[in-house]
């Protein structure tokens, strides 16, 4: 899946698998994403929106 990263015109690329962790930002609009190989990216979306993209 395709996330836009948080005030920045990038996307990153990550799929459910490679999903450690996800943790939402204190206003919900945005969400830190920890993968699993220790990458971490701050991206566009609420924690529930992430889940069910990457989830269904």
């Amino acid at each position: 899946m395709t996330f836009k990263i948080k005030d920045e015109e990038d996307t990153v690329d990550f799929s459910a698998e490679e999903v450690e962790e996800i943790i939402p930002d204190a206003d919900m609009r945005f969400s830190l994403v920890m993968l699993k190989n220790g990458d971490k990216h701050f991206v566009e979306g609420r924690e529930s929106e992430i889940r069910e993209q990457l989830f269904g």
